[in-house]
């Protein structure tokens, strides 16, 4: 073993970086820190949190490794942990990123600082020395090597790498690796001891272990507006009459490969080419990728890409069109990383900023992830950040390690790319779906896009099955057996993130000049409100193709502006101080730990971390609520890798009480007993207080808050005024901000009275909705009167048609109630007073409707809470 004294910053680095396994407190970017009482959030959330800053894990020391071999490390003392996912090394904890309130901003104005101002060094310019960073995972292997134990790695630089950087190298005794066109690294195989020397260059940045990725594996064109934007009159005129689809604008899809032999892609794949780095096999010299151009088939094992590249440009030419891709007149850039190992991804970034913009590449899709941390040094996102600086929008999948927290892609988490989470066919989140760190705006996805069972391309030489992920039955179940040769179905954020990527190429189709911080802008402010769940989960909501195609086409239409007014000070989201717990499980004899989970919370996130004295070392944890019935069985497959050993979940709006974590082993009565860490994370939520709710029911307060807590509703001042009428302009408002209409913004306004910006996007949205008109009895070029009250017959209407129940109540014949007042409501409305009345939305008042009368906001809170609950 090294006999080098371990520096003591490093050694706390080492356990720092372990102690990730089960999260720490927020340093994250974007947020105005307020004193050292918490973090206000800004911008696209409204939302503002306390406690979710400066919390110190105390008690974790055991996970470390006090005695571990570690190289020199200059500046490692200012370490800021960010969650479980991430380690800042000194370099990043103070991102800050305008533009989602309204400011415009380009891709260089990203400023990204340290605590001293000096900017993010090794890619733009900075002139800092010395190491500030080393892989977690890497600090592990260096616990356990020899001087003379070998690993592949790679060596980080603050610069371009220079022949003098080569010939030191040579001098440590490493006579051969890759070395790159454009990034500012070298892969390598090094000892233990060549590492040593290596760290102590001014010149590393950081050394980073190789490790092999994991891959984050028709009707989702209708509930992203992809097809709304193919059929928009304004954006044909523009277009020539023809609708944008992505000409002009290449997509690399860096991958395990593309078939270029497919008939949806055939001809439009710009280069199709397999990343063959052999680092390592030439014994001397340090030499380029070697690359493969121009292969019809790099797919030939997995079919994962080819499914992904049809998803961004697929013609559809072998489903009469029903399968096209989001962008199908975009060009596809092949880039097969294969086994995605850490080499051919990073050969593949290389190409990239060498071969790039002769290609006309200004997307590039990551459907991989792995499991390690979030660290700005990371050759990952170092590569991602020269892109972007490059004009090149970089995709990222959020992951499929949900429903946990602090299980974000860590490729995902950087604020220069847009990171795309997974939801169902009804437009929930999807229970796999990587989730990010409440308080935090660098931990989130940007937003989230279909990603279950969704139809792609199948590669001709991938398995019969398809892709993994596909649901047993579901290719049939979705595809006509004569398709079935040419298309297969599969699930993950794998899939969400191409249909941002092609919406991203329909973007700049229509306007070229967009910077990446403007394309990120306008996915965020346009993307459809999911009030069921928050920033962290979901970030700015769901995917809204249409309305981020008409920005790009219309400057002018700036959709979402009012996100940036949400936060009135309605309420308080208060991260209580972590609890922190361990144990040890034996073989047929569980541990078990009772937590108190308080009053008022919105969510309680249980999380147990292991080292693994064995390979095959597993364990499961379940959760029981304080009436002893189970609530979580978490027992997920465990993978190499920093964060692989790891169970975690999430209670939503638990009971307040005694909550039991029980945790066992998994492999029965063989095996050792297990040492674990574990950490109970509490969000709850603070009203401010309101003048006016203390005579309501229990009910109606709880409909309120609920409506407060998620922006649906605003107060009034210092109170909810729950007996005042609702305008014709707040309902429109309600259901905008609570995802029943996706934004829309027309080139002129529809109706005569309803001209400013902010009244337009909600008015124009809900006119405009995918399934018709809300409001009924509005004609173009009349008055929609938005300051008028509403009455609750023509609010039936609105609320049955926002409910999705259009149909039923178009086709009623379930039989009318009968009220005394009952021929004071329009015809034409009465079968949708009926199924208002029949699903809860509305009541009657007393023996009658009272159809005439105002809407109130108590009645609007109810209904809303109903519709949100369907």
């Amino acid at each position: 073993m090294m006999t080098l004294k371990v520096q003591q910053s490093l050694r706390q680095f080492i356990a720092l970086s372990l102690a990730l396994l089960l999260g720490t407190g927020w340093a994250s970017a974007g947020v105005l820190v307020t004193g050292t009482q918490g973090v206000t959030m800004t911008g696209i959330d409204g939302i503002r949190y306390v406690n979710t800053s400066g919390v110190t894990m105390t008690g974790i020391d055991g996970v470390g490794y006090p005695g571990a071999n570690s190289l020199h490390a200059a500046h490692v003392d200012g370490v800021t942990m960010t969650g479980i996912d991430g380690v800042t090394m000194t370099g990043i904890d103070g991102v800050t990123m305008t533009g989602i309130d309204g400011t415009t901003y380009h891709a260089n104005s990203v400023l990204i600082r340290q605590a001293n101002g000096v900017t993010m060094t090794g890619i733009d310019g900075g002139q800092q020395t010395g190491l500030q960073s080393l892989d977690p995972e890497l600090a592990i292997w260096l616990d356990r090597a020899t001087d003379d134990s070998n690993v592949n790695c790679v060596v980080v630089y603050h610069q371009t790498v220079t022949d003098t950087d080569i010939t030191n190298l040579q001098r440590a005794g490493i006579n051969g690796g890759t070395r790159y066109r454009k990034l500012p690294m070298v892969t390598m195989t090094a000892t233990a001891d060549q590492l040593l020397t290596v760290s102590q260059l001014a010149a590393v940045r950081s050394i980073y272990k190789v490790r092999t990725l994991q891959w984050s594996a028709d009707s989702h064109l209708l509930r992203t507006g992809v097809l709304r934007a193919r059929a928009d009159s304004d954006l044909r005129r523009r277009g020539n009459g023809e609708p944008y689809s992505g000409n002009g604008v290449t997509v690399a899809v860096l991958d395990t490969g593309l078939d270029a032999t497919h008939a949806d892609v055939a001809g439009r794949v710009a280069r199709n080419v397999k990343l063959a780095d052999m680092m390592g096999a030439s014994a001397v010299g340090f030499h380029y990728p070697v690359n493969v151009e121009n292969l019809p088939n790099t797919d030939q094992l997995h079919g994962h890409g080819t499914f992904v590249g049809g998803i961004v440009a697929g013609s559809g030419s072998m489903s009469g069109g029903e399968f096209a891709g989001v962008a199908p007149g975009a060009r596809l850039l092949g880039l097969s990383a294969g086994d995605v190992n850490l080499f051919h991804v990073l050969a593949g970034f290389d190409y990239l900023l060498q071969n790039g913009a002769a290609e006309g590449v200004r997307v590039v899709n990551c459907s991989f992830s792995a499991n390690t941390v979030y660290d700005t040094n990371d050759p990952v996102n170092i590569a991602t950040w020269m892109l972007t600086r490059a004009g090149v929008n970089v995709v990222f999948s959020a992951g499929n390690t949900g429903p946990g927290p602090h299980t974000l892609n860590p490729y995902a988490v950087a604020p220069w790319v847009v990171s795309v989470g997974a939801t169902d066919e009804r437009g929930r989140l999807s229970k796999f779906s990587s989730r990010g760190d409440w308080g935090s705006q660098l931990f989130r996805p940007t937003l989230v896009a279909p990603g279950e069972n969704v139809v792609g391309l199948r590669s001709g030489l991938s398995p019969v099955t398809g892709v993994s992920g596909a649901a047993a039955g579901q290719d049939t179940a979705q595809i006509a057996a004569g398709r079935l040769p040419f298309y297969t179905t599969a699930s993950g954020t794998s899939f969400s993130a191409p249909q941002v990527s092609g919406t991203i190429a329909l973007m700049l189709e229509a306007n070229p000049s967009l910077s990446p911080a403007q394309i990120r802008d306008i996915l965020q402010r346009t993307a459809t409100p999911l009030p069921l769940y928050y920033g962290h989960e979901v970030g700015a909501g769901a995917l809204n193709a249409h309305a981020a195609v008409l920005e790009a086409a219309f400057p002018h239409r700036r959709a979402g502006l009012w996100r940036a007014t949400l936060d009135q000070g309605q309420v308080t989201f208060v991260k209580d101080a972590q609890r922190l717990f361990s144990g040890m499980a034996a073989p047929g004899a569980p541990h078990q730990t009772t937590l108190t989970v308080p009053e008022d919370a919105l969510s309680a996130s249980f999380q147990i971390a292991w080292r693994g004295v064995s390979p095959t070392s597993d364990l499961g944890m379940k959760v029981y609520d304080p009436r002893n019935t189970i609530r979580a069985d978490a027992n997920v497959l465990n993978v190499p890798g920093l964060t692989g050993k790891r169970e975690s979940a999430t209670i939503t709006a638990p009971m307040a009480g005694a909550w039991s974590v029980r945790v066992a082993q998994t492999v029965g009565l063989v095996g050792a007993p297990q040492e674990y860490y574990g950490v109970m994370d509490v969000t709850r939520i603070t009203y401010a207080p309101l003048k006016d709710l203390d005579g309501l029911s229990d009910t109606s307060r709880d409909e309120i808050r609920q409506m407060l807590h998620t922006f649906g509703m605003l107060p009034e001042g210092k109170n909810f005024r729950p007996g005042h009428g609702v305008s014709r302009g707040e309902l429109a408002a309600t259901l905008v901000r609570t995802g029943r209409a996706p934004q829309y913004l027309p080139g002129y306004p529809t109706y005569s009275d309803v001209t400013d910006t902010t009244t337009m996007n909600y008015v124009e949205s809900v006119q405009h909705a995918p399934e018709g008109a809300f409001f009924p009895g509005v004609t173009a070029n009349g008055r929609f009167r938005p300051d008028d009250k509403i009455d609750r017959a023509t609010a039936a209407v609105v609320l049955v048609r926002a409910a999705g129940l259009r149909a039923e109540a178009e086709n009623f014949t379930g039989g009318q109630l009968i009220f005394p007042d009952w021929n004071q409501i329009p015809l034409e409305y009465r079968n949708y007073v009926s199924v208002a009345l029949r699903h809860g939305l509305l009541t009657a008042q007393g023996s009658n409707f009272r159809p005439q009368v105002h809407l109130t906001r108590a009645e609007l809170a109810h209904a809303m809470t109903v519709i949100a609950a369907r």
